[in-house]
């Protein structure tokens, strides 16, 4: 699932570069939807770009260089949801179980096809 969802990202020929802070709020909005239809208890945090607990790092152009997408849930407060790397690995919810890692890859590959429509105006 999670490997699968990298691929897609791959396939679709998208790159950091694709990706904006309004890109990375779409994925959020995508991702709590889903997460709220599926009554799961958890949803995305928000990111932050600046000051303490920054876990968003934009280039020069206003690009994604490294991105740490969070999540809450009713027994935590703080987890991995979507990680962008600096490597170029993307991690999805090391900690969830199937059900809940498809809820990430799904909204993932949903975002996506967004940005490859974006990307094609």
């Amino acid at each position: 699932m999670r490997e699968e969802a990298r691929e897609y990202f791959k396939k679709c020929n998208l790159t950091y570069e694709n990706i904006d802070m309004n890109d990375l709020y779409y994925l959020i909005s995508i991702t709590n939807k889903k997460i709220f239809d599926d009554n799961i208890l958890i949803m995305m945090n928000e990111p932050k770009v600046k000051g303490r607990g920054k876990n968003v790092i934009l280039d020069k152009n206003g690009k994604v260089v490294f991105a740490e997408l969070r999540c809450k849930g009713n027994y935590f407060a703080d987890r991995e949801g979507i990680t962008f790397n600096e490597n170029g690995f993307i991690g999805f919810c090391g900690w969830a179980d199937m059900k809940r890692t498809q809820i990430f890859t799904e909204s993932f590959k949903e975002w996506c096809d967004y940005l490859t429509g974006k990307k094609e105006c």
